[in-house]
């Protein structure tokens, strides 16, 4: 698994979210601007998804977006890089491949749709990236207790709940990515060892 360059983040970009929430997407925004990752996002300006990339920009952090071209007059102008895409499937890849972790704020049906997506291909074993979900004041407890529900009728393997990291905040979720790019650095460097030990 390659190192944490890239955070990918799902969030909304409805106006009328909330002050607590908007607080949260600055608070991520800015902790991944500070420790040099690559901010990956959804491409509006309006939001959580501005705040988000506002937040990382005004702490000089590389952001790129990924937009539907349905959604052209909500794109945010101040990014690195700005895709415009025709279909969600394009868009979800695009999001999907720039990511060496991903987090999920929270968020309306596409945000579902994407963790939701995210977290089949963990799933299935097609990638084994950290994926984290910020459960903020009890967001996604209606989700979190359907998956309990799943798994209590035979539908989802209990093994499964390790493959999402729930967390409770910005800071928890920092926390949890710094330990994750800890956790792959230190397998790299073990890997690199074997290498050396059969040379």
């Amino acid at each position: 698994m390659p190192a944490i360059r890239s955070v990918t983040v799902y969030a909304a970009s409805a106006p009328e979210a909330p002050p607590p929430l908007r607080a949260l997407a600055r608070d991520l925004g800015a902790g991944i601007a500070e420790r040099g990752w690559l901010l990956v996002y959804g491409g509006a300006r309006i939001g959580l998804m501005g705040e988000l990339a506002d937040a990382a920009l005004g702490r000089g952090g590389r952001v790129e977006g990924v937009i539907l071209d349905t959604f052209a007059r909500v794109a945010h102008q101040q990014l690195h890089v700005l895709d415009t895409v025709g279909d969600m499937r394009s868009r979800k890849a695009a999001l999907a491949h720039r990511g060496d972790a991903f987090v999920t704020l929270p968020g309306g049906f596409g945000t579902l749709e994407e963790l939701a997506e995210i977290l089949v291909e963990r799933q299935l074993g097609l990638h084994a990236k950290p994926l984290l979900l910020i459960n903020f004041a009890g967001f996604w407890d209606p989700l979190l207790a359907l998956v309990e529900r799943q798994i209590a009728y035979g539908l989802v393997k209990p093994a499964y709940r390790q493959l999402l990291t729930v967390v409770p905040d910005a800071a928890s979720a920092l926390a949890a990515l710094d330990a994750a790019a800890t956790r792959i650095a230190t397998a790299a460097t073990l890997d690199l060892g074997k290498l050396d030990d059969r040379g």
